[in-house]
């Protein structure tokens, strides 16, 4: 259970490193637990808000308090002179706790990060995971877990988020990671030449267990297990006469990741060791060159941009967390605050994390001349998004940003954003995420696609994860509210109704296409579905009266178009055109 001589990345030299501030010993657990510790490093050029690197030193999980010692000569002193915050943060050891407590550590750290951000001056649009060996492994860890709070490897129920810390609700989600001589998978350490760690391995001592006796606990340990391409972009470093943890570790990373469709780039070192002859210019310069490419943001233009007035394009924004997607109008020099973009703020169905299913309905929108902001991840390929769920919490954020952008000067949106009409809206579970967050005053209207709360009858038949709720919530509503359904063969159709039914206080209609629960959202320019919510829209955010002619009048226009059905409470029947 002896470390090497000289440590697992040799020994590391008191360095002075030129910062503009430094917090030392910050507890980001609220504890008195010396393994619940980190330190806090800010670039020497003074800036508003740095994005930040969360660097883990290495110690085959055996040592809770190793952060002053986590590369700050090499790796530490390089992000910080690129312009980079880093945190170091301790975590408890194998001695203290056994896995997975020490991935709680780091999930906790992460959202500590983003629960403080206004005092350490981070800028949480962009947080990543660096590390060496074991810390290595954690980082690696929280990349490729990123988003998924719990799951099942064979046999093991695992729990990959912990409540650790102030900041619960926070996430825990990474835009990056760094791979330094990590292990990966954990069933096989002896794929290749490695010094001898006696009868009990630092896996056995953080798992207590053999692998020969409980090999699922090995595979929950094993990053391999989690890879998928929903991952964010990693850099693996590893040398090929690591005589500790062998380089065949991270070139099998390096190859799971190009199958799942990751971002990944790998430099194995000829005679680099574990730790020894790594740390080159060329070699901290690529970690550097890879994070900034990280950091960039990504856009993409769908349908030749809507068939709106202005064309649209999907992308990301580097002052906004990458869970969240906008669509907008490509050309912004034509509003001004006489001519402002109504706000969309969208909760995906499923609660998926990624506007992926919506993005031909979301687009079409925004080509109207609407700002669209999407829960989640923006969708780069044409696939079914499969990773982890979104929180309730990312629609307030989109909310709260997009507010903080009309009033920036610095901002693309500065005075160009219409504060005042804001629908919130969703299908499915994003429906229900809306419910959750309709008592917010800023709202002006809410729009509920395929969706309506669960009735004590049928609660049980909720996907867990999903917010639940109670009908009471309804109450809470103080806006005029659609919902647009799919007919009786929409799953959602008898709790859509019954909301309905159940809302006399504000005006209130339901309108039905039989198309079930999917809706049209896939379809060329969102389908039908795009018809009635952008009427909706025009009519409530912008004053469109032709637009308010679609559902009230002594024949609404919506009833001339095939299939659809239309109801009315009372309060509704009193708006004006």
């Amino acid at each position: 259970m002896a470390q090497p001589a000289g440590g697992f990345g040799g020994f590391q030299q008191q360095v002075k490193l030129e910062t503009s501030q430094q917090w030392k010993d910050v507890n980001y657990a609220n504890d008195n637990l010396v393994s619940h510790t980190c330190d806090i490093y800010l670039p020497k050029q003074e800036k508003a808000s740095y994005p930040v690197v969360i660097h883990i030193y290495g110690s085959a999980w055996f040592n809770n308090n190793g952060k002053g010692a986590a590369d700050l000569g090499t790796i530490v002193k390089t992000l910080l002179e690129a312009g980079f915050a880093v945190v170091c943060p301790n975590h408890r050891s194998s001695m203290e706790a056994q896995w997975p407590a020490q991935i709680h550590d780091i999930r906790a750290v992460i959202r500590f990060v983003r629960g403080e951000a206004a005092k350490y001056h981070f800028d949480t649009s962009f947080i990543a995971t660096s590390g060496f060996s074991s810390g290595g492994h954690l980082a690696s860890m929280a990349a490729t877990t990123s988003g998924t709070k719990q799951t099942k490897v064979g046999t093991v129920d695992i729990d990959l988020e912990g409540t650790i810390g102030n900041y619960p609700s926070e996430s825990s989600a990474v835009n990056a990671a760094c791979d330094w001589s990590g292990p990966i998978d954990l069933t096989d350490m002896d794929c290749g030449e490695h010094m001898s760690m006696g009868g009990n391995s630092p896996e056995d001592v953080l798992l207590k267990s053999k692998l020969s006796v409980e090999p699922d606990k090995y595979r929950s340990l094993s990053v391999t297990q989690y890879i998928d391409k929903n991952d964010p972009p990693v850099i693996i470093f590893h040398g090929e006469k690591d005589n500790v943890v062998p380089c065949c570790q991270g070139k099998k990373f390096f190859e799971l990741l190009k199958a799942a469709g990751v971002r990944t780039e790998a430099t194995f070192i000829p005679e680099g060791g574990h730790g020894m002859g790594m740390y080159s210019k060329e070699t901290l310069q690529k970690m550097v060159r890879f994070l900034d490419e990280a950091r960039a943001p990504r856009q993409r233009v769908i349908e030749d941009g809507g068939t709106g007035a202005y064309k649209a394009v999907m992308k990301e924004d580097p002052s906004l967390s990458r869970e969240h997607t906008i669509f907008v109008p490509q050309d912004l020099s034509v509003f001004n605050s006489k001519h402002p973009l109504p706000v969309l703020i969208w909760g995906n169905g499923a609660c998926a994390n990624s506007p992926w299913e919506h993005m031909n309905f979301l687009n079409e929108i925004a080509s109207h001349g609407f700002i669209v902001l999407a829960t989640g991840v923006i969708p780069m390929v044409d696939e079914w998004y499969r990773g982890p769920m979104s929180r309730s919490e990312q629609q307030i954020e989109s909310l709260d940003w997009i507010i903080a952008q009309n009033e920036n000067p610095a901002s693309p949106y500065y005075q160009k954003i219409d504060t005042k009409h804001i629908c919130m809206a969703g299908m499915s579970c994003g429906g229900l995420q809306t419910l959750f967050n309709c008592a917010d005053p800023r709202i002006t209207s809410l729009m509920i696609c395929n969706s309506g709360l669960f009735k004590r009858s049928n609660a049980a038949q909720a996907v867990g994860g999903m917010p639940m709720p109670p009908k009471e919530k309804l109450k809470e509503i103080h806006t005029p509210i659609i919902y647009i359904l799919g007919g009786k063969e929409d799953i959602a159709y008898e709790n859509g109704m019954d909301d309905f039914h159940l809302i006399s206080h504000v005006p209130a209609c339901a309108a039905n296409l039989p198309v079930g629960h999917g809706g049209t959202y896939r379809q060329p320019h969102g389908g039908e579905f795009t018809f009635t919510a952008l009427a909706w829209l025009r009519w409530q955010l912008k004053g469109d009266k032709q637009a308010a002619r679609v559902f009230i009048g002594k024949k609404p226009q919506l009833l001339e178009r095939k299939d659809w059905t239309l109801e009315t409470n009372a309060r509704f029947k009193k708006l004006k055109k």
